[in-house]
């Protein structure tokens, strides 16, 4: 059998053995091929069960990270390059993995929201298998099939399956990717060490942050596996090589953008000059102050209705600010490919971002540990159950180890990100499934030992301790998270309620000949309208904010009546926009469509 597949037919030498008959043989380990059924089955019940919620929770609209995404797909069709629908310069704050999947997949749908979605949809049935041939290896294959079906029933990951983020496909190449690493910890070679290499940089092409565990994995490489130094050295820099060939095309595309080189871009545009433009605004609150970057005075922000400062202003400042001279300051009025080069990262400028991460980000760790979406009590819980019930011996212990570890990479991440998104935790789950089914497992081993010394002989039966026990505890894991899951708003903002966005946007489009300037607080409206260019609303004064729709040439003004923003956004809602080229346009009866109140801006007048 192939190194680089799943062992089928050998039960790891250094885990517990599975479970055996009477007579000692093994019942499922030594027969490969009924293995390779089960595991047939499992991927198609995983596709079924994708489908199944797909079609009954549905969606409304396209993701608003997915509205970039199947962007930047279109144009690299059409010839535009790597561009988005914020800024007409290349879209340097994404990877290009996903774009270019969507891209290709689009030749057979022939739409980019739907090969999205296909795309998360193929990779996200894959993953159960993954998480099983890790835990199988962590522990025994009756806590890979455990895990395995964690993944498969539990409501985010199952959402995810169907949603254009990228965090769904991620977690499956991060997945396959420590999969190969603990194959190679095991029984290590310099083939198995180069599909490391390969798979952690399919990683990085969709999510930079994969660098980091795969920095980790190289660190086990050299200090965990077996041979000389020399020998150990030798793989790790082969599996760093193949890193780098895979890398290179990306690090070559920001050089030529940027004019510096790094491996990516995002952390210096959402973490270095937004975070510093936050604790600019907290040092200086409502009074005029120069931007993190040293550009020009921007104006302080304007009172609400009350007379204090709105709400989280110093966030919006930092995202949404113009200066006086229309110029954007904040990290989503400026092309990124211009953050990126004016800002420069010193070890003194990290360190108050650092503490203020920690201050802000450690309390919100342990609150998206204990969040229900997660799966929390139970999930956490019992992985802890898993992880810590046993001592790791042989060589479990570093297998165990670098999957801990990796585990923590996206952690330390976070801490420098001054606004965090529970996105960044949504990886976790299938990691916390594996500890969580040997949690399963021992809980079903404790069942069958405390009833066998009690002498209960229904209860120490093994369809009660290893079959009724952990699927009562699978069920209760599934069922527990699925309302916080479905009222999640990474998901409802795009659920089949917000479908008007869709209609909306469809109908604009057809209103005109041309691609045109749309201005909304998100992208979803319009990515379906067809639109050149996505504007966001600048957080200044109204009649700076009048201003500035003429120098960025908007053609549609939208407004939400739900939504606050600024005290011109609400007034703008409440009387109109008060400029003679705002033309009111009437929008057609669809469901919903009260919720807007849309502008036609008139350039020629």
């Amino acid at each position: 059998m192939d190194r680089m597949g799943f062992s089928l037919a050998k039960q790891d030498r250094y885990t517990r053995p599975a479970f055996k008959t009477p007579e000692g043989s093994t019942q499922v380990n030594d027969r490969p091929r009924l293995l390779w059924v089960w595991l047939t089955l499992l991927v198609a019940a995983s596709l079924a069960v994708r489908l199944a919620a797909w079609a009954y929770w549905g969606t409304g609209t396209i993701e608003s990270e997915g509205a970039e995404y199947a962007k930047i797909a279109e144009n690299l069709r059409n010839g535009i390059g790597f561009v988005g629908l914020v800024f007409p310069g290349p879209a340097i704050n994404f990877s290009p993995l996903f774009p270019l999947l969507i891209a290709g997949t689009s030749f057979v749908t022939h739409d980019y929201e739907v090969a999205g979605r296909l795309v998360a949809l193929a990779l996200g049935t894959l993953l159960p298998l993954l998480v099983f041939g890790i835990a199988s290896h962590l522990f025994n294959r009756r806590v890979g099939f455990i895990a395995a079906m964690l993944t498969l029933l539990n409501p985010l990951l199952v959402h995810l399956s169907f949603m254009v983020y990228s965090e769904g496909p991620y977690a499956t190449l991060f997945l396959f990717a420590i999969y190969i690493v603990v194959r190679a910890l095991e029984d290590s070679s310099i083939r198995l060490w180069l599909f490391v290499g390969a798979a952690f940089g399919f990683c990085y092409l969709l999510r930079a942050e994969a660098s980091a565990a795969f920095a980790i994995a190289v660190l086990f490489c050299i200090t965990s596996t077996e041979g000389s130094l020399t020998v150990r050295c030798k793989r790790a820099a082969s599996a760093v090589l193949v890193f780098l060939v895979l890398a290179l095309p990306e690090v070559i595309f920001l050089y030529r953008s940027t004019g510096k080189v790094m491996l990516e871009a995002k952390s210096k545009i959402l973490t270095i000059y937004t975070g510093e433009r936050i604790l600019a605004a907290e040092r200086h609150p409502g009074q005029d102050y120069e931007s993190a970057s040293g550009l020009t005075e921007v104006p302080s922000p304007e009172p609400n209705v009350e007379g204090g400062y709105p709400e989280q202003w110093e966030g919006k400042w930092a995202f949404y600010g113009i200066d006086a001279h229309l110029n954007g300051t904040g990290s989503a009025m400026r092309p990124f490919v211009q953050v990126v080069r004016e800002t420069r990262v010193t070890l003194k400028g990290l360190i108050p971002l650092l503490k203020k991460g920690i201050r802000q980000n450690v309390p919100g760790l342990f609150r998206n540990l204990s969040a229900g979406w997660l799966g929390s009590p139970l999930l956490p819980a019992l992985a802890l159950l898993g992880a810590f019930r046993r001592p790791w011996k042989g060589r479990q212990a570093p297998l165990r180890l670098f999957v801990l570890l990796v585990a923590a990479a996206p952690v330390l991440a976070t801490l420098f990100v001054l606004l965090a998104d529970a996105r960044y935790y949504f990886v976790f789950i299938p990691l916390l499934s594996i500890w969580a089914a040997n949690g399963v497992y021992e809980v079903g081993m404790w069942a069958k030992a405390s009833s066998q010394a009690a002498r209960w002989n229904l209860l120490a039966s093994p369809s009660i301790s290893q079959f009724l026990v952990p699927g009562f505890l699978i069920l209760a894991m599934t069922i527990s998270p699925l309302k916080e899951v479905a009222t999640q708003y990474e998901f409802s903002d795009s659920a089949p309620p917000v479908r008007v966005d869709r209609e909306v946007g469809l109908w604009i489009g057809r209103q005109q000949d041309r691609a045109v300037r749309i201005m909304d607080l998100s992208l979803p409206l319009t990515y379906h309208a067809g639109a050149q260019l996505h504007l966001y609303f600048p957080y200044c004064s109204g009649e700076l904010a009048l201003r500035y729709l003429d120098a960025v040439q908007a053609d549609y003004i939208v407004l939400r009546r739900e939504q606050k923003f600024t005290k011109y956004y609400e007034d703008w809602i409440v009387n109109g926009i008060p400029d003679h080229r705002a033309e009111l346009i009437q929008l057609p009866p669809l469901p919903g469509a009260d919720k807007f109140v849309i502008y036609r801006w008139r350039h020629d007048r």
